[in-house]
């Protein structure tokens, strides 16, 4: 007995050892294993990635860790990720470069972590330019101020510093989308002007006298035009710019206190209107739609569009230039993004009762022809059941007690990043198949089976509308199918029989708000009876003789959704928003205005008050003191003693072409005057008409096409750097009136540096 006894523990000690290996087979009992899954579950990244690299190099082979350590590996850098760019946004660079620096010292290749440190690093950067700008605005320099905080925009549109200062710029700036003009201060000065009449050469020639001001003028400007004008207290450029525009001109900046005067026609523009070529990098937008945009608004010259590097180069004035650029920062945004957070929780109960008796239900007998005398058959067959060789039924009765209680509950919780307007879809559950025969006609028929897939469980599709205050609209639509049933077809082919409930709807939430869907619920309840015929139907012996079989099964399908806004476009301000464009004919061009004329504050001199005003009233009044008596308006109109004046480039590089001007500046009307003008023949040679020996002889004054100014074009024929000069070697001029000898201040001799 005793030995029994030790070979039934033995036996035991062999199986439970076997269980042993069995589950050391097929399933993980590794303590590092489990170890990092629950420091990884408690946030502790970086201690549970090395257990399960402990686990790894402890187990090679394993394939579950090998899959949870892949997967785990992955959700750390997702979360890290998320979390880092989050920080970012938010301003905390330190913080978000500490999380980065985590993620590259567990993953020291990571893509995503190296561009995060540098865009970090370019944030720091924005943030000195703007700080730099800040520094300028306190200082009053705002046009400085607004240079640095675009160039910053124009790298970043979404910089919330610059964007911030931009505003504060915008709101000193009259004309923040212009370039001013780059003068110096006397087109600041403040004078008064009254002109009736006047010869638009006379109102320039008083101009630049008092101010300091040169102009030159195109040819085809006629300079005896009339106008009038009558402005007091007002900017020496807020004048120029209204007498411009209202004789149809426009000017060129040749340096900071000269200025070319041409006729504002198509023509003219294409001669003198500087042109800048500059390429926009397009980030998120299409670049064939902001092309599109920058075509019909801004009515650009010249574009080109390179789509595979979603650039377009624009050649235009600078004007338009700085218009394209504030409507590119202003369209070139980075497309919305939430990420949804969504539970599905799939709950299944099953109750089933199988209770009451079973009787037997069947007689079976068996026939076999004449019966034998003496045997029980032969008996029965004198009751007329001749013929039976024997019969029976089930001895055995019994009683059912039998519930099956079942609960199933499927939950799903994915985080899924969608951009604006595109739609994402869930499906948790199976792919059912279901066969169709094909049947081949022949001698011998072949029939063939196709499947099918069909989706089922819980299908979830979802749209998100983001709007700019921080609202997310949500198109839902949730579908739960199962299979109920299977049908046989022809051939042997299968088809499912599916139910489904579905849900569509649209909803508006806030960032951060969860929503639930609930109430899809599939109750059912069959209930089978069973017992001897006759018993079912009196009341009180149906419960006491028939088995019951009741199901009853019910299932309910909620869904939680949780939208959390990951990047929204930036709500732009109204000085952002709308600004000076200019006008229909030059986008970008600088507005007309003057400041506002005090009343009777006009005071119009006799006509012939001065001779420097032919053609009726006139007046020049500089800028004074408040209390001073109002100064002769001709107290400087003619000076002593009339100049000459040479205007020519001081740098010319080799093999260009420039122009010299000379100008006889306070002369009277009838004054008519020759000079000479010397230059080296070695170095420059003259393209006009005339003598190319190094000497010119150029006359001035009241007989001459062009008045008191000439302008002479040269080309640099050097072979090598170095300087020139351009003199007046001499001049003469009298009065055609009263033919008096006049003597005119020469001007220095031109010095040219050829580069």
């Amino acid at each position: 007995m005793k030995s029994w006894k030790i070979i039934g523990i033995g036996f035991l000690m062999i199986t439970v050892a076997g269980c042993a290996i069995n589950n050391r087979t097929f399933g993980t009992r590794n303590t590092a294993f489990d170890e990092g899954q629950k420091l990884v579950a408690q946030n502790q990244f970086e201690n549970g990635l090395a257990k399960l690299e402990q686990a790894l190099r402890e187990e090679p082979e394993n394939q579950e860790i090998q899959t949870v350590s892949m997967r785990l590996r992955e959700e750390v850098i997702g979360k890290l990720l998320y979390e880092a760019e989050s920080i970012r946004f938010s301003g905390d660079l330190e913080r978000a470069e500490q999380t980065y620096q985590r993620i590259l010292n567990l993953y020291p290749f990571n893509e995503r972590a190296k561009e995060g440190i540098e865009l970090i690093v370019l944030e720091r950067r924005h943030i000195a330019k703007v700080d730099m700008a800040k520094a300028l605005l306190d200082r009053g320099e705002i046009s400085q101020a607004e240079t640095l905080v675009r160039a910053v925009l124009q790298e970043n549109p979404q910089q919330s510093h610059a964007r911030q200062l931009v505003t504060e710029i915008n709101l000193q700036l009259s004309r923040p989308e212009v370039t001013d003009l780059v003068l110096e201060s006397a087109f600041k000065k403040t004078v008064t002007m009254e002109f009736k009449d006047t010869d638009l050469k006379s109102v320039f020639e008083i101009m630049s006298r008092t101010a300091g001001i040169n102009f030159v003028f195109d040819k085809d400007i006629r300079q005896d035009t009339k106008i009038s004008i009558f402005v007091r207290n007002n900017t020496i450029e807020d004048i120029l710019k209204l007498i411009l525009t209202t004789n149809q001109l426009a000017y060129k900046v040749l340096n900071n206190n000269s200025l070319l005067i041409y006729p504002n026609t198509p023509a003219k523009q294409k001669d003198y209107q500087e042109l800048v070529v500059k390429s926009f990098q397009v980030a998120y937008t299409d670049v064939k739609q902001m092309v599109a945009m920058v075509r019909g608004i801004v009515k650009a010259k010249d574009i080109y569009v390179n789509e595979q590097l979603n650039l377009f180069i624009m050649r235009d004035t600078l004007e338009s230039i700085r218009l394209t650029e504030r409507l590119v920062t202003l369209n070139d945004y980075a497309e919305p993004e939430v990420m949804l957070e969504v539970t599905i929780l799939d709950i299944s109960r099953t109750n089933k009762f199988l209770l009451g008796p079973n009787f037997p239900q069947s007689l079976q007998f068996n026939y076999a022809g004449q019966a034998v005398a003496g045997t029980p058959a032969a008996l029965l067959s004198n009751f007329g059941f001749s013929g039976l060789k024997s019969f029976g039924m089930t001895s055995q009765a019994k009683i059912d007690f039998l519930q099956n209680l079942s609960m199933g509950d499927i939950l799903a919780n994915p985080r899924i990043r969608v951009n604006n307007r595109e739609k994402a879809k869930i499906h948790v559950g199976t792919k059912q198949p279901f066969f169709t025969a094909n049947v081949q006609p022949g001698v011998t028929a072949i029939v063939t089976s196709t499947p099918t897939f069909i989706d089922l469980g819980v299908k979830l599709d979802v749209e998100p509308r983001i709007g700019l205050n921080d609202d997310v609209t949500l198109k839902v639509t949730l579908e739960v199918s199962s299979l109920l049933n299977t049908i046989t077809g022809p051939g042997g082919a299968t088809a499912p029989v599916v139910g489904t409930r579905n849900a569509e709807t649209m909803l508006t939430i806030k960032d951060g708000e969860t929503q639930v869907i609930a109430g899809l619920i599939d109750n059912r309840q069959t209930r089978k009876i069973g017992g001897l015929a006759g018993l079912l139907n009196i009341p009180g012996l149906d419960r006491l003789t028939s088995n019951q079989d009741i199901e009853r099964t019910k299932n309910e399908v909620v869904l939680l959704i949780t939208p959390r806004i990951v990047r929204n476009i930036p709500r732009p301000t109204n000085l952002e928003s709308e600004y000076h464009f200019g006008t229909a004919s030059e986008a970008g061009k600088l507005p007309v205005a003057i400041k506002r004329t005090e009343a009777r504050s006009l005071a119009m001199a006799p006509v012939g008050a001065g001779g420097g005003t032919r053609g009726g009233l006139g007046a020049f009044v500089p800028p004074s003191a408040p209390d001073a008596p109002p100064p002769n308006p001709f107290a400087n109109a003619a000076p002593s003693e009339p100049s000459l004046t040479l205007q020519a480039p001081s740098n010319v590089g080799l093999d260009k072409e420039f122009s010299v001007s000379v100008r006889l500046v306070g002369a009277k009307p009838t004054v008519n005057a020759e000079l000479q003008l010397s230059y080296e023949a070695s170095a420059l040679e003259a393209l006009d008409d005339g003598d190319k020996s190094g000497s010119r002889t150029i006359k001035l004054g009241k007989d001459q096409p062009s008045g008191f100014a000439a302008q002479l074009r040269f080309k640099v024929i050097a072979a090598n750097p170095g300087t020139t000069e351009i003199n007046i070697q001499g001049m003469t001029a009298e009065d055609s009136v009263t033919s008096e000898a006049l003597d005119v201040t020469l001007p220095q001799t031109a010095t040219i540096n050829i580069k």
